[in-house]
């Protein structure tokens, strides 16, 4: 292999983690059929496809100021596809959420459900009710998700934490089982078992 084709193997394999990454992120959208929402949300990866496909007109140009300007093109449109990706809304909340304004990330997140109902909006309600100890408002915001998508893990892991704190442990163990059972996150996934050990 040359060493013209490294940059080639190296985009390729990063357009793939890429997919990886957003697929797996989303596949609740896929099961809900917002085909929509889940090409917005893949907006890096096309961008990154369209760099990684340009590469080879690139290569082949002896002038230096194509390679500048194809750089500068690709990183705008990687910038440009991250912000479009995700609505200002959902970008608000979760800000508010990371910052540990609960209050204001469940007022955003209510709005995001009702504009948008979701399964995972309903789900990140439920979440910043929870962490505002509005507990039966976040449960019955985690048992919609559950309803729009009986397949999301993370409804049934947000309501196992709230019911943990209301001292409801059997039903969080019930919980915490099927979120094991379904679609969960790998990163939640160690946090569930690991409460489940405790629980049980």
């Amino acid at each position: 292999m040359g060493s013209r084709a490294i940059p080639i193997v190296l985009v390729f394999l990063l357009v793939f983690l890429t997919w990886q990454t957003i697929y797996s992120s989303n596949r609740d959208l896929v099961r809900a059929k917002e085909w929509g929402e889940l090409a917005r949300r893949a907006l890096p990866f096309g961008v990154l496809l369209l760099m990684a496909l340009s590469l080879f007109i690139v290569q082949t140009s002896r002038e230096s100021w194509v390679l500048i300007t194809w750089m500068a093109a690709s990183g705008g449109g990687i910038v440009a596809a991250s912000v479009f990706s995700i609505s200002s809304l959902e970008r608000r909340a979760n800000r508010a959420f990371r910052r540990r304004d609960y209050p204001k990330a469940a007022e955003l997140y209510g709005e995001l459900a009702e504009e948008r109902p979701l399964a995972r909006n309903h789900a990140f309600l439920g979440a910043a009710l929870g962490a505002s100890e509005r507990y039966e408002e976040s449960v019955s915001a985690s048992t919609r998700a559950i309803e729009e998508d009986p397949e999301y893990g993370i409804a049934y892991y947000n309501r196992a934490l709230v019911r943990r704190r209301q001292g409801k442990t059997s039903l969080a163990v019930k919980d915490l089982r099927k979120a094991l059972e379904v679609d969960l996150p790998r990163r939640f996934r160690s946090a569930a078992r690991k409460m489940l050990e405790e629980l049980s």
